[in-house]
């Protein structure tokens, strides 16, 4: 393997910023900085089956890639999640067995975002299928495995992008987030992820909010700074028209890096959201440690219990009908028309098959009902957020550990469907919400769990108070650097 011009520790705690700087203080080139990524794949992707496809016509030609010389990130190799915003010339098979091969004729908005920033567009990464589930695993390309334990998860549907920014191969890829699936895999290993507020980024080419209210995109990254400058090149909106809703300006989110610490009133609420599961010892533990962690940067803490929030037994319930059980499975109805085969175990899972059964379980009338019980909900968030119990509300990712890759929460799981995602639901009772909502939400990392596998804190705030997220965040980070780019037991250099 050549010689490269970082040492391997270095590379697999590289922020994007950092490699960014040293390409335009050309102490590296570009053309060098993609060697050492390929060669990143080459010894990581065997043990992390993270990467599905490089673009080595890329690597070998960085020029053609169209990626803006000038951007703030040029040079910087990024993978794409195979899901949401497709890439020119370019496949996405969304983890599905049965679906034919079809290349993309343009880039989604977000993919020219990434361009437009610098990123060079270098391959894709791993999810479950249709991005259903929260253990990466699919028939086309088999498990994906967290860098810190082989034997978990590292996250879904945006797995494939943690454990690649997580197990050193790059320092950003992007993710997607429709009930957590930005937040589970930054929890899982380690990382930053922001889960945007509703309208704030573009999305894919024929989809706007009032078709899919609650998913995201946005990235996975290793620092605070890099999800800031990130989350500015992403919210870029280009042509009017796209969106259902009048686009936002981009947040104005790098300044809160150097600003003074300003005191928030931070609302905890650790007991789980519409769910009588059992929030895990060390989730628990660990968000405890992160509220005292806060209180002692000068924030005020104020304990909060789930009903003084919402009515989230109803949020659920209106999630799972309008969000999730009838517009997934009127999706894969036309996946499978349009691939026009016949499902089996050679090419889709017991819960794919198991959630198309069930496409007229709900009417369109269930779906108005849905959405009319999400609008009082809304109200319920906004006369909270003005209440001023709290700037911003702390509570855990998750009530669940990491999972064992072999956990139910697969989509071979032989379980009814019902059982199957009323555990799933369960196991994303604290994400669900912002999704719903619309609201903003960051993962942090907070400490390890008993198998070594991270945790992570979500932190939430009010419609476009990204800027409030950056600049909490921002200041965790330099108290406790020690919380962040963890040790990992098959890092890049492990």
């Amino acid at each position: 393997m050549a010689s490269h011009p970082f040492d391997w520790s270095t590379w697999g705690r590289l922020d994007a910023t950092e490699l960014a700087a040293r390409l335009r203080a050309k102490d590296v080139t570009v053309s060098e900085v993609m060697h050492q990524f390929a060669d990143a794949i080459s010894l990581q992707n065997p043990h992390l089956n993270a990467v599905i496809e490089v673009f080595n016509d890329v690597l070998d030609d960085p020029d053609s890639s169209g990626a803006n010389p000038d951007g703030a990130f040029y040079g910087v190799p990024i993978m794409i999640k195979d899901m949401g915003s497709r890439i020119k010339g370019r496949d996405q098979q969304i983890g599905l067995g049965f679906k034919a091969p079809e290349l993309a004729t343009e880039d989604d908005p977000l993919i020219e975002n990434f361009r437009a920033a610098g990123f060079i567009v270098c391959g894709r990464t791993a999810v479950p299928e249709d991005g259903m589930t929260l253990i990466t695993h699919s028939i086309p390309q088999g498990d994906t495995r967290s860098p810190f334990n082989l034997l978990h998860t590292p996250g879904g549907s945006s797995g494939g992008s943690s454990a690649s920014v997580a197990g050193g191969i790059t320092p950003i890829c992007s993710a997607s987030d429709g009930a957590g699936s930005i937040r589970f895999p930054a929890a899982w290993t380690g990382l930053v992820g922001l889960k945007a507020t509703r309208g704030m980024n573009p999305l894919p080419q024929g989809l706007n909010e009032s078709i899919l209210a609650g998913a995201v995109e946005g990235a996975l990254v290793r620092s605070v700074r890099d999800c800031a400058a990130v989350a500015e090149a992403l919210a870029v909106h280009r042509q009017l028209g796209r969106s259902f809703m009048p686009p936002h300006p981009p947040p104005q989110l790098l300044k809160e890096l150097s600003k003074p610490p300003r005191q928030l009133r931070i609302g905890v609420s650790a007991e789980a959201w519409g769910s009588s599961i059992s929030v895990d010892a060390d989730v628990l533990k660990s968000t405890e440690e992160t509220a005292r962690r806060l209180g002692a940067l000068g924030h005020t803490i104020v304990p909060l219990q789930p009903e003084e929030i919402c009515d989230f037994n109803a949020l659920r319930t209106s999630f799972s009908v309008a969000e999730w059980l009838l517009p997934i499975s009127r999706e894969l109805m036309y996946l499978v028309e349009k691939a026009n085969v016949s499902l089996s175990d050679e090419n889709a899972s017991i819960q794919l098959r198991h959630h198309l059964e069930l496409a007229d379980r709900y009417s369109i009338d269930d779906l108005f009902e849905a959405q009319m019980v999400t609008e009082a909900l809304m109200r319920t968030w906004g006369d909270f957020w003005q209440s001023g119990v709290c700037d911003v509300l702390l509570s855990p990712v998750t009530p669940i550990a990491c999972p064992e890759i072999d956990s139910g929460y697969r989509m071979d799981s032989p379980q009814g469907f019902d059982d199957w995602s009323e555990t799933l639901f369960d196991a994303a009772c604290f994400t669900i919400p912002a999704n719903h909502m619309g609201l903003p939400a960051l993962s942090l990392p907070s400490g390890i769990d008993r198998n070594g596998c991270p945790i992570g804190i979500q932190l939430m705030a009010p419609w476009r108070h990204e800027h409030d997220l950056i600049h909490l965040a921002s200041h965790y980070e330099t108290a406790h650097p020690a919380l962040f780019n963890l040790p990992r037991g098959h890092g890049i250099d492990g």
